[in-house]
């Protein structure tokens, strides 16, 4: 059975002897896209090319790209342990041509890859087209070339619509048709299939699996809506590690294949706990994906805030506190299992290693501070959830989460998924109402603060560094301090 450090490998030198450049991943955190919290596809590094504002020295490329989708249009956080294969962290392999071959090429060396090198039964391939519409004919040349060019069942090579197989950067902008691979896992492998019929590109259907995207950018969009061929057509296709490891390692979850067994092995050894499936399972499932993305953004230089990025970092490390609480942890542990994820993709990835001790320190800084309001939080919870009010309403009312949020400091998101687990709704609107309340009062009261003449100097020289991130104690020296009305002290 490969491993999956040999089948990256094995994506990485097919593309390598066909006069591709590896290119190392970018950073998870982008330096240079205002647009993207976190680089959540292949393409973030090579999106100035596409829209023509950047060249390389090479036409031809590949790469294994560290991807976090947790916010925004592409959101699988509320997803994650609830089935095998959601994750807001994973790899994308991905093969590129910037203006050299085209549909060609791509389509032939998919199939090769797929069912020469890995071996994958030609006849459990299924491949899907754009069928056309709004403007655009339907993709015939990659359909043709399905036909024409592999030996697969002409019968498996399928047509859907824009929401499939039609690719764009945005509302303007590269765009195009894209052709997808995906897999047949056989019968009995979707719980769902009593409720359904299993067929590709079914919402909610486990048996098909999509394993890889090729996308062929080869139009312009204008504001107007219209399209125009582009001068250079551009080859962009996007394969998870984790899906394609799950394949060839013939296990039933993406989990339960290498890049995931060292990590819930892990947590075993800290919590005690053994997986027994159910909610357990789902609390293994959750911590280590979550493991992941924190070690990664933190390594590549985000940090847990209360907005932007630092709020999806700080949402989801608590979120796993929280299912760090259904194994009985009370106390910090994920930053325990850093090293067991360093061991796993450090060669790939050499920066988690070089940065394991921060990566560490930040976690565990977030999970002390966060536990006493947890506990705290779930204890009050109990109570309200217990109200013959919340019981006869069947939801937790807008007050309650208002005062969980306002007075006790826990995070709205973290109420509702509990109130999920108790099959009992939350007043959203009622929340609404209490939070705009707020705010209204806290412009009218005028934001407490001081003025630079309002603050006395103690002693002088540099502003002190913000170091709490690395350690929990230091020294520093008072430089200025500044006292309200109310008696509140500020220092610096």
């Amino acid at each position: 059975m490969k491993n999956s450090k040999e089948i990256r490998q094995e994506f990485i030198s097919f593309f390598e002897d066909r006069g591709h450049r590896f290119v190392r991943s970018a950073p998870v955190v982008p330096n240079d896209d205002p647009t993207l919290l976190f680089s959540n596809s292949g393409m973030a590094q090579f999106k100035d090319v596409f829209l023509g504002t950047g060249v390389r020295e090479y036409n031809r490329a590949a790469n294994s790209q560290k991807c976090i989708r947790a916010s925004g249009k592409h959101n699988d956080l509320e997803d994650v342990g609830h089935d095998n294969y959601h994750h807001t962290f994973f790899e994308m392999l991905g093969n590129w041509s910037f203006g050299d071959y085209f549909k060609k090429e791509a389509i032939e060396w998919a199939w090769e890859l797929m069912t020469d090198v890995w071996g994958l039964p030609k006849d459990k391939l299924w491949a899907t087209v754009y069928e056309g519409g709004e403007g655009v004919e339907a993709d015939e040349d990659a359909e043709n070339l399905w036909r024409t060019r592999t030996d697969i069942n002409p019968e498996q090579v399928l047509r859907f619509d824009k929401q499939d197989n039609f690719w764009e950067m945005g509302e303007v902008g590269p765009c195009g048709p894209c052709s997808e691979l995906h897999i047949d896992l056989g019968e009995g492998t979707c719980p769902l299939s009593d409720k359904h019929d299993c067929s590709v590109n079914l919402e909610g259907c486990w048996r098909f699996v999509e394993l890889w995207n090729l996308v062929f950018i080869q139009y312009q969009r204008f504001p107007d809506g219209h399209l125009e061929p582009l001068a250079a057509q551009h080859v962009d296709t996007g394969m998870g590690l984790e899906r394609v490891c799950r394949v060839l390692q013939g296990v039933d979850s993406n989990y339960s294949t290498d890049l995931f067994t060292p990590i819930l092995a892990g947590i075993s050894e800290v919590t005690g706990q053994e997986d027994s499936g159910g909610d357990v399972g789902v609390a293994y499932r959750v911590i280590a994906d979550h493991l992941r993305s924190l070690s990664f953004a933190i390594a590549d230089g985000a940090f847990p805030s209360n907005e932007g990025r630092g709020y999806v970092l700080r949402r989801m490390l608590r979120r796993a506190t929280r299912y760090g609480r259904v194994l009985n942890m009370h106390e910090p542990f994920i930053y325990k299992l850093v090293p067991v994820l360093a061991e796993v993709m450090g060669d790939a990835f050499p920066e988690i290693n070089k940065q394991q001790k921060h990566v560490q320190n930040v976690i565990q800084a977030e999970e002390t501070s966060f536990g006493l309001t947890l506990d705290r939080g779930l204890e009050i919870f109990e109570k309200m959830v217990s109200t013959p009010e919340t019981k006869a309403a069947e939801q937790l009312s807008g007050e309650d989460v208002f005062k969980l949020y306002d007075t006790y400091g826990f995070p709205v998101d973290l109420t509702r998924l509990m109130c999920e687990e108790r099959g009992i709704g939350t007043d959203e609107n009622g929340f609404d109402k209490l939070m705009q309340e707020q705010r209204t009062r806290a412009r009218e009261a005028g934001k407490f603060k001081a003025t630079l003449d309002e603050w006395t100097e103690i002693s002088a020289g540099q502003d002190s560094k913000f170091v709490g991130y690395d350690v929990l104690r230091t020294e520093s020296k008072l430089r200025r301090h500044s006292r309200n009305d109310q008696g509140q002290w500020q220092f610096i």
